[in-house]
């Protein structure tokens, strides 16, 4: 119980310790504020909309915004609630680390894993989804029972409501469920109710998503596609490079040749480490077939590889199950003990310097955010008319700070603007046709807008209209008679 505790420990002090360092309530990302916005609205006037009064499916991850809902039905300050979830959360994902593992110093490593801190100081719901695929693959892992066939499922579906790639778990956690000398009729029961399990949870958040947009997917799962889809004209081995690399910038990447090792035997060797390594195989599976499927639809990885960050706790218990087999602080041979004495202190060191990095990155990241989408809302509340129309990019701090009507240019919770995606000539006429008064982008995004003689620049987070660097300063432009 002591090290189970020290473990939560450790996870929330990464976790505060990254939100001091940011130096006040503040997200490094704009979209942890429409997941806000949506959990405001649930809470305080029962409806699932980022407009209140028009229901959408603006939100990837329903899961988390009822979450969030719960702080503020509860009148709890937004980021303290967020970041204390998220903190548990974290601490929840180190403890399933170590019992997938085995290994106490696995979900040590876990807790201070820089993406994961981050990815907690987001605000966003990627620990919520890193905590539900550790819950599978430990359910799964853990032994062959009636109930935790049940459970794997129902958790699988859980991942889902978190983000729809959950969905990508569910052939390989019923490959992994099976188990040496196992009878077909008992491995196809077990996949009985594995999916039994998952349909249960799944099918309704098909039925949630239909309800509110007419598609079994939210918005956001064709938005972003549709506005990232020059970036799948880059050659495939550029994309394969660029995802497969961003989740091991870190102590992940010391810990690589344990993942090889880990699904070659596994720790305990003959028979039953031969079925240990099978079915680590089958976790590293599926966090190559997530990269590979992000690579084919998705390919990105700026802001730290967020997408790509729920492949990391996985990879962290496998390579430490590998290591573990391998390093002898206290081996009699002399190479073995001096290079596993290296590798510990070597491992180490990286982890913690990356942490302090990663602190560092949020910090940045946060201000960009706070002086770019939240200053430009919080002058759009003090100078923009109520209810005026305003189409704007980043719409999360603008819908929670600011009152006006807002026409998405990102389609997340305007679904009519994304087959327009790629196409500024078409997206400035929609703008027009919907007699928007404002229009807020980044001048660079969006040159077929900015370049229209009827916009008129009334703000800018920077120096206004500063013809040198034009791509780095939100603009709020006013949509004079003549557009």
């Amino acid at each position: 119980m002591k090290k189970d505790a020290s473990l939560f420990a450790l996870a929330a002090a990464s976790v505060v310790a990254y939100a001091l360092a940011a130096r006040g309530a503040g997200f490094p990302l704009d979209d942890a504020w429409i997941h806000q916005v949506y959990a405001r609205n649930l809470a305080l006037h029962g409806q699932w909309a980022f407009v209140l009064g028009q229901p959408s499916a603006g939100s990837t991850s329903p899961l988390w915004t009822v979450l969030l809902a719960a702080g503020y039905a509860l009148r709890l300050d937004y980021y303290v609630w967020t970041i204390g979830l998220n903190a548990l959360l974290l601490g929840a994902v180190a403890w399933l680390v170590y019992r997938v593992s085995g290994v106490w110093w696995a979900g040590a490593l876990a807790a201070v894993e820089w993406h994961l801190v981050w990815a907690a100081a987001s605000g966003m719901e990627t620990v919520l989804f890193c905590a539900l695929v550790m819950a599978a693959w430990y359910a799964t892992i853990a032994g062959a029972t009636r109930s935790r066939a049940i459970l794997g499922g129902a958790l699988i579906g859980l991942a889902v409501w978190t983000r729809p790639d959950g969905l990508t778990l569910l052939p390989f956690v019923a490959a992994a469920a099976w188990r040496v000398g196992d009878s077909w009729g008992n491995w196809l029961k077990r996949l009985g109710r594995l999916a039994g399990g998952a349909g249960a949870v799944i099918l309704p958040y098909f039925l949630f998503n239909f309800v509110l947009s007419h598609q079994f997917w939210p918005n956001t799962f064709f938005a972003k596609q549709a506005e990232y889809a020059v970036l799948r004209a880059l050659p495939l081995w550029q994309r394969l490079a660029e995802v497969f690399a961003a989740p091991w910038v870190g102590a992940l990447l010391v810990l690589a040749p344990g993942v090889w090792l880990a699904v070659k035997g596994g720790r305990k060797g003959g028979h039953e480490g031969g079925h240990e390594g099978r079915r680590y195989g089958w976790v590293v599976a599926w966090a190559a077939a997530f990269l590979l499927a992000y690579a084919l639809r998705l390919p990105v990885t700026y802001q730290h590889g967020r997408y790509l960050m729920p492949v990391v706790p996985v990879l962290v218990a496998v390579g430490v199950v590998g290591m573990a087999g391998w390093v002898r602080l206290s081996d009699p041979q002399t190479w073995r003990r001096v290079i596993s004495r290296a590798w510990a202190l070597g491992a180490g060191g990286v982890a913690v310097g990356f942490w302090a990095l990663g602190a560092g990155a949020l910090a940045a990241d946060v201000r960009v955010v706070n002086s770019e989408t939240v200053s430009t809302a919080k002058w759009v509340a003090a100078n923009v008319p109520p209810g005026a129309v305003v189409a704007a990019h980043d719409i999360g701090a603008l819908g929670y700070f600011a009152d006006v009507r807002l026409v998405d240019l990102a389609g997340l919770v305007s679904p009519e603007v994304i087959p327009l995606l790629g196409d500024d000539g078409q997206l400035w006429q929609f703008v027009r046709a919907g007699r928007a008064a404002y229009v807020i982008t980044f001048p660079g995004w969006c040159p077929a807008f900015t370049s229209d003689p009827a916009l008129r620049p009334v703000f800018q987070t920077g120096p206004l209209c500063d013809p040198a660097r034009p791509n780095l300063h939100m603009t709020v432009y006013l949509l004079g008679p003549g557009g």
